[in-house]
């Protein structure tokens, strides 16, 4: 595996060494690390972390290796944003994954042939990896959306340069009611209104959704596949955004293999019903009907779901 790998830790050993065990199978040959450390008065938190030293020890495998070490704590935003910049400062492109996504092998092969593809294509923002979704039946591979998840995904340098951390856009965005022109439902736009503003006015730091604001700023898309190809295994009780729900029912998706990588969408068009399909269900933007949908799936023990995951 060639392609540059950013592998994102801090003090989860159990979930980082099952996808340094996936990267050492795949032999990756270029992996950089970016380890954020915790504060001295935490010792849980330094017992965890030195776990997961011990397990970048054991990197044994033929690779590039190269660690960024923090010399003092960051916040969860300053720590992500952070190890993505040293990246870029190094490759034009590659993929990213941090200590709680678990990829499957067809993820890597997806991102590969598909950094190629689009390298040159600037509407694209990014290779996603999670789709919420395993269909047997779509035409493509993948389809295009507007949202750009981050549960594992590559992306391109001159992408990320876009990233707009001081969102100089937004109030311009705001007044023109811009979100409408991507999903025309009020619902949706006065959710990530609600979202934007909360991060332009530093009431809460959130990497991803600064993330989706900078593409959705430029007019990008994303590339999602029509398999999940990565699983978040950091919903647990001591997450710091990913809280175990019951709500969260894509949290049991496991990754898929995708046998085949040899139909290719022949426009970059929005799949329209599929955003609104998150919109509703991954980020419940109508609170009325996300409540409906929860008591009708948990009525039906979990049925509902199989129309759209087999």
């Amino acid at each position: 595996m060639k392609v540059p790998i950013l592998l994102i830790l801090y003090k989860k050993p159990e979930t980082s060494k099952k996808i340094l065990k996936v990267l050492k199978k795949l032999k990756v040959k270029n992996l950089y690390i970016s380890l954020n450390i915790p504060k001295k008065h935490n010792l849980g938190d330094n017992i965890n972390h030195q776990k997961v030293i011990d397990l970048i020890k054991q990197i044994n495998w033929n690779c590039k290796l190269k660690i960024n070490k923090r010399k003092s704590h960051l916040s969860c935003y300053d720590s992500v944003y952070g190890s993505i910049k040293w990246f870029f400062k190094n490759e034009k492109h590659g993929i990213i994954l941090e200590d709680d996504t678990l990829p499957s092998k067809s993820f890597f092969v997806f991102c590969e042939k598909l950094l190629k593809k689009y390298k040159n294509n600037n509407k694209i923002s990014q290779i996603s990896g999670t789709s919420f979704l395993n269909e047997k039946k779509y035409k493509y591979n993948y389809r295009f959306s507007n949202y750009n998840f981050c549960w594992g995904y590559a992306t391109w340098r001159r992408s990320f340069k876009d990233y707009d951390e001081k969102m100089t856009k937004w109030l311009s965005m705001k007044k023109k009611n811009s979100l409408k022109k991507l999903i025309d439902d009020d619902y949706f736009s006065n959710y990530w209104k609600y979202q934007f503003d909360q991060l332009y006015t530093k009431k809460k730091e959130a990497y991803d959704y600064k993330w989706l604001y900078s593409n959705w700023a430029k007019n990008k898309v994303a590339v999602v596949p029509n398999k999940h190809l990565v699983q978040n295994i950091g919903f647990t009780s001591d997450g710091t955004h990913t809280i175990e729900n019951e709500k969260d029912w894509y949290i049991k998706i496991k990754p898929k293999e995708m046998k085949y990588l040899n139909s290719h969408p022949k426009k970059i068009k929005i799949d329209l019903d599929y955003d609104k399909w998150i919109s509703q269900n991954i980020f419940r933007v109508n609170p009325n009907l996300s409540n409906i949908y929860f008591k009708f799936k948990r009525r039906l023990k979990y049925k509902i779901d199989q129309l759209f995951i087999k």
